[in-house]
């Protein structure tokens, strides 16, 4: 046994033991000579008490106890018989586990999670921790378990694993596991190494060639002995090539022909079946190439209209995109045409394109996804982009605050709103009892066909949509919510805008219960419309519409003669046709909502459109702004008149290439990030651009207006390629000048972006004359798209796209046991392979002690002993206090009420005797008779009534404190003062 102290600088402090003595001694006034030294005794026996108390004293004693954590590997490389075998390895070792030992269980994959905290029960169920599988961090589990060892005791961890590790570095827990004494052991889980798998390695593909040339794949196959297989490779997910291979013990190489087609980034993969395979997940693999050729670009349309007229009575064409893609192609470009909601979702596929084009497409019409996409595509690729204007573009298309804002050169509200006609917006919002549900049916032919649960209540819903509303408004708008069942109750009176807090507590409360009656609703919002002072007078109708009211379409017409608009979303099928006819009466827009999350959509299209301020129709002459290499040739005085554009506020660092005569953008470019992005407000349809669509200059303004977007091309002598090594990417790059010789000094900055579309930077280091290089982190598997762009000095070499595809984990890329690895990692702590569950529990390491912190009672000895020096300095007690306190305690014991019953019939006898000889004296002394025998008899008898009388004084004071003697108050007070000076000397 020995002591010792959790904060041995606290020791330190016992040095104030001799300080408080010595001022003690050096004192003026001290008690008496045995008080004093008592005194000072106890002081010094508290101060070391809490001395070591505060150093954290603990008594340390043999520890027999041992504490075994079972870190279990249930990854996928660990078939599931192992992991059976594994659990029962665990199972048995618990069940015999002596008593006083204790055991933790953890199992792992990709994560760790902790399956059973450290405990002496014997029995273990069946595991139920589930981890990512795809993945094995040894190291991470290792972790977990140092965590879960208690202080004391002796300590093992038996890891059962194939050892495969991928991620982390399960040496360096290894260390810090032999640091804190705690021996590692293993058992080996997997299949055999030499086990039947074919896996497929890699793919590789030259980094760039040209259109039209032919080249060759490389394909290396890894195959644990000989097997027949077939490889299929695709480019660009289509069959080109399919043959049958014989494949030898260890890797195979296998080319395959192929031919360069359309420039662009091109996507070939392989995939091989085996007659006999053990893992399915490690057959396929891709590569990468670019094929140089003419510039490619993608124009993406809102879906066609209906033929017919646009409402300036000019025939709407049905390719909005037509004469730009005509311009395009006469300045040799591949271009593509396709509709919005076909747009690549993926930047892989974006990545085929140099520049992508929307040519006045909604934002409800692009898939949620492509937005993103399209933003790392310009931001992190060096891509380009350009909106063209319309009805349904920028703000009027509902772009305010979507990524593809932050992605152009132009805000997509109107920011001097002060100059510009204001608002007033009222939304009337059923809340009946069916918008609490979440359905929808056909909205045009009113007849239910199924029904799709959103998982949000459609009330919900609208409350989201009125703040997507409200956000479209500007300082001078006004804005009121109406919510109606059977009766119009308002959430927000018709008022100035309000801050957004204030409105969404405002419309939170809004439940959904009731019957529907439309015509409330409406009547309260065209009521409360009269009375409002704006240019502008329009209300937003939310309902699922289970009802018909012939005396509400009177009510919009009426509405309409007012100036008043409205327009309906209908939040299902419900009386659909009507809706449809109400919208129309009103002179507003319907909106089928056949998908209730489209609704937010609706309701911030129809108020940008309602604002008025995105669409500007008047006819006028671009005016020129800043010099502009997208004007180049072109002479802005003869540029043709314009009929109309999209309201816009241009960001601080763009560019107006042209403006409109109020000084609106009409043509915005910037830079962003390593892309081109461009606004061009009008259309390049024959709505507002009719003149320029005939105009001779048209094809070169929009060659050089797309061109300006696109990336610019690479110098040559730069020769870069990417490849995939075990869980890194490794990116390199040799550049050879004018003379080929090798270029050294430059930059080379590679931008990596994953399949998340998260985005990593790298700077290639020079590893030789002409050659760079960068080591990337690959953590995920997909597909990478890399940019590199190389500087020599201040001047741009260009940019090239690579591709690094991770076409599975690491985790399905080797098999069988890892035994040189986990045989490391035991030898670090002195531990090794444990084939035996019994030997899981066997006491024989190093000898430990346990710890026991007694700082408790030390403290609680101090609280005891406290009082008591303060009543040794305070407190003066005299002889007669500690009588009256002994008598006090005598009294309350059981023993004291005897003894004091037999002093009481003493005292009673005593005096019983004393009073009988006095009367008996009296009674001679009148017995007696006169003179002077008498006189001196009775002189006697006086003088023995005085003795008797001084006898029973000194009996009565010798009576004990229960029977008090009679004083005066003074008197003892006196006396009391009296004693506590003769004590005090």
């Amino acid at each position: 046994m020995s002591l010792t102290f959790i904060y041995p600088l606290a020791i330190w402090l016992l040095l104030l033991i001799p300080l408080t003595a010595g001022l003690a001694l050096l004192g003026p006034r001290r008690p008496t000579h045995r008080r004093f030294w008592f005194g000072l005794v106890l002081r010094a026996i508290l101060l070391a008490l809490i001395v070591l108390a505060l150093a954290g004293i603990q008594i340390r004693t043999p520890a027999d106890n041992l504490t075994v954590v079972f870190v279990m590997d249930v990854s996928d490389s660990v078939s599931p018989e192992e992991q059976a075998r594994g659990e029962d390895y665990i199972r048995q070792a618990v069940a015999e586990m002596p008593t006083g030992d204790q055991a933790a269980v953890i199992v792992f994959g990709e994560d760790a999670l902790v399956e059973r905290l450290a405990g002496e029960t014997r029995r273990l169920p069946d595991l139920a921790s589930v981890p990512i599988t795809t993945r094995t961090d040894i190291a991470s589990a290792l972790q977990l378990a140092l965590a879960l060892f208690p202080n004391e005791g002796a300590k093992r961890l038996v890891l059962l694993s194939d050892g495969r590790e991928n991620l982390g570095q399960a040496i360096e827990q290894a260390e810090l596991a032999a640091a804190h004494q705690i021996e590692l052991t293993y058992l080996p889980l997997g299949g055999e190494a030499g086990e039947a798998e074919v896996l497929l390695e890699s793919l590789e593909a030259p980094a760039s060639v040209r259109q039209g040339q032919n080249f060759e794949l490389s394909a290396v196959i890894h195959s644990t002995g000989p097997a027949n297989a077939e490889l299929r490779v695709f480019a660009d997910g289509q069959l080109i090539h399919s043959q049958e291979v014989t494949l030898r013990n260890g890797a195979n190489r296998v080319t395959i022909p192929a031919q360069a087609g359309e420039s662009g980034f091109r996507r070939y993969s392989a995939q091989i079946v085996p007659d006999n395979d053990t893992r399915l997940q490690n057959n396929q693999a891709s590569a990468f190439t670019v094929v140089h050729g003419p510039p490619r670009v993608l124009l993406v349309v809102a879906p066609a209209p209906e033929a017919g007229t646009d409402s300036n009575g000019l025939e709407s064409s049905r390719n909005p995109a037509e004469a730009l893609s005509q311009a395009l192609e006469s300045a040799q470009m591949q271009v593509t045409t396709l509709p919005a909601g076909e747009i690549p979702t993926s930047l892989t596929s974006l990545s085929n394109y140099d520049a992508v084009v929307l040519v006045d497409v909604p934002a409800t019409a692009l898939p949620p996804e492509a937005m993103e996409a399209l933003q790392v595509y310009v931001r992190d690729l060096g891509r380009g982009l350009l909106m063209t204007g319309g009805e349904q573009s920028f703000g009027a298309g509902g772009y305010l605050r979507t990524p593809l804002e932050e992605t152009l050169p132009v805000y997509m509200d109107v920011r001097n709103k002060q100059q510009e006609a204001n608002l007033a917006l009222v939304l009337a919002v059923d809340k009946s009892g069916s918008m609490g549900r979440c359905h929808c049916d056909d909205p045009d032919l009113n007849q239910s066909y199924s029904r799709q649960e959103s998982g949000q209540p459609k009330v919900d819903i609208a409350k989201e949509a009125i703040m997507r509303a409200a956000s479209a408004l500007g300082e001078l708008d006004f804005l009121g919510v109406v919510a109606f069942d059977n009766a119009a109750r308002w959430a927000v009176e018709t008022q100035k805008l309000v801050d957004p807090h204030t409105l969404e507590n405002a419309i939170g409360a809004i439940p959904a219960n009731g019957q529907t009656n439309l015509q409330a609703g409406v009547e309260a919002a065209f009521d409360s419309l009269l009375e409002v002072e704006a240019q502008r007078k329009h209300i937003i109708l939310l309902t699922d519409g289970w009802v018909h009211t012939t005396s509400l379409l009177a009510k919009a017409r009426e509405m309409q003669e007012q100036g008043i608009t409205l327009s309906v979303v209908a939040a299902g099928g419900g009386s659909a046709l009507y809706l449809k006819e109400l919208a129309e009466l009103g002179g507003g827009t319907y909106y089928p909502a056949t998908d209730i999350l489209r609704v937010p959509d609706f309701f911030l299209k129809e108020t940008v459109t309602a604002v008025g301020r995105y669409i500007i129709e008047e006819p006028f002459y671009p005016l020129p702004g800043m010099s502009s290499p997208i004007l180049i040739n072109l002479d802005p005085r003869t540029l043709p008149a314009l009929y109309g554009y999209n309201g816009t506020t241009p960001k601080g660092t763009a560019r107006l290439d042209l403006i409109t005569p109020q000084g609106d953008p009409l043509l915005a470019s910037w830079q962003y990030g390593l892309g081109r992005a461009a606004a061009w407000t009008s259309d390049v349809e024959s709505r507002w651009a009719t003149q320029w669509l005939t105009w001779e200059g048209f094809p070169t303004f929009a060659a050089q207006l797309v061109g300006w977007t696109l990336p610019a091309p690479q110098v040559e002598g730069l020769t870069a390629s990417a490849r995939v090594e075990e869980d890194r990417g490794v990116i390199e790059l040799e550049a050879v000048d004018e003379n080929d010789l090798p270029w050294n000094f430059l930059y080379a900055h590679a931008s990596l972006v994953a399949p998340d579309l998260s985005v990593s930077e790298a700077e290639l280091s020079q590893i030789s004359p002409g050659r760079y290089r960068a080591d990337v982190k690959l953590s995920q598997p997909g597909t990478y798209l890399v940019r590199l762009g190389v500087n020599a000095g201040d001047k741009s070499l260009g940019q090239q796209i690579l591709g690094l595809v991770v076409p599975y984990s690491p985790e399905y890329r080797a098999s069988g046991v890892d035994l040189p690895f986990l045989g490391e990692l035991a030898r670090l702590t002195g531990g090794g392979e444990l084939p035996e569950p019994v030997a899981a529990f066997v006491h024989n390491l190093k000898a430990t002690t346990k710890a026991r912190e007694i700082w408790q009672p030390l403290l609680l000895a101090v609280a005891l002993l406290f009082p008591l020096d303060v009543a040794i300095r305070r407190v003066m007690l005299g002889r007669s206090d500690y009588l009256k306190a002994a008598e006090w305690v005598r009294a309350r014991l059981p023993w004291g009420k005897r003894i004091r019953q037999r002093v009481e019939e003493t005292d009673k006898r005593m005096l019983g005797g004393l009073f009988e000889a006095r009367e008996r004296a009296r009674g001679r002394q009148a017995r007696g008779g006169r003179g002077d025998g008498g006189m001196g008899r009775d002189g006697e008898e006086r003088i023995g009534d005085r003795e008797l009388g001084v006898r029973a004084d000194e009996q009565a004071s010798s009576l004990p404190a229960s029977q008090p003697v009679e004083n005066d108050t003074l008197s003892r007070l006196r006396e009391a003062k009296k004693r506590a000076q003769k004590d005090g000397e």
